[in-house]
């Protein structure tokens, strides 16, 4: 298994053999709230992986882990077949099916998935996002990567993974309410998970403009981070496991 990072922000990408899957593709120059880009808006700082090196129509399958806009572009999702395979929560199921996909799987969680030569498994989210997205990991029968986009959930019973890929700047939303982990929870997470390899994402969430981001308090801590080893840090970089 091959892990990309697909962007600047919080796109991936996993090849392996004939499969090529992406998850919360974000292909456009400026990710904006559907409509409403005085509200929220993020502007890349780099070209996205998969427009670069012209794979559009390499992708097998799809993951939207949340129905958020900077989780589920429609400008990106756009760009693809309409029956490509689909793979998301409920809420996010609405916007695709209003855009015309056709080949949604509404994904449950402690449920696989067979995606090819991938197996999909399905974790939980830790809150306060535990009801609207989800956690993952994906496993090619020789590695295993788990994947959480906002916050660990403590309690799963996840051991032994090649490599993770969580948050590591702190977001809180009116001060009160954490989206997104900071570097110490990281650590905690990656122990937890005994994960031999970290990958940061979610970086740089104070180049999100707009509105809703005076009501975030950030602390990013992705300079702190070295100690942790991190690899797949800058558009395009990959590991192999």
């Amino acid at each position: 298994m091959q892990i990309i990072r697909g962007d600047d922000y919080q796109s991936w990408v996993y090849s392996n053999e004939d499969d090529l899957i992406l998850v919360d593709p974000w292909l456009t120059k400026k990710q904006v709230f559907p409509r409403l880009n005085w509200l929220l808006n993020r502007e890349s700082t780099s070209e996205a992986y998969i427009l670069k090196h012209n794979l559009i129509d390499q992708v097998t399958h799809i993951i939207i882990t949340a129905h958020f806009s900077d989780h589920l572009d429609a400008e990106s999702m756009n760009l693809f077949q309409r029956d490509i395979p689909v793979y998301t929560t409920h809420e996010a199921s609405k916007s695709l099916l209003k855009l015309g996909f056709t080949n949604l799987t509404v994904v449950d969680i402690n449920e696989s998935y067979k995606l090819n030569s991938f197996r999909l498994k399905i974790y939980k989210a830790g809150k306060p996002y535990n009801t609207t997205t989800f956690s993952y990991s994906l496993n090619d029968c020789r590695s295993k990567v788990f994947h959480e986009p906002h916050m660990f959930n403590a309690e799963l019973k996840v051991r032994d993974v090649d490599a993770c890929i969580i948050t590591v700047d702190m977001v809180k939303v009116l001060g009160l309410i954490q989206v997104s982990m900071d570097h110490k929870q990281a650590q905690a997470a990656q122990s937890k998970l005994n994960a031999k390899y970290f990958i940061p994402t979610g970086i740089a969430p104070n180049r999100t403009k707009g509105f809703i981001s005076y009501l975030l308090r950030i602390k990013e801590s992705y300079n702190k981070i070295d100690s942790m080893s991190p690899v797949c840090c800058e558009v395009g970089d990959s590991i192999s496991l």
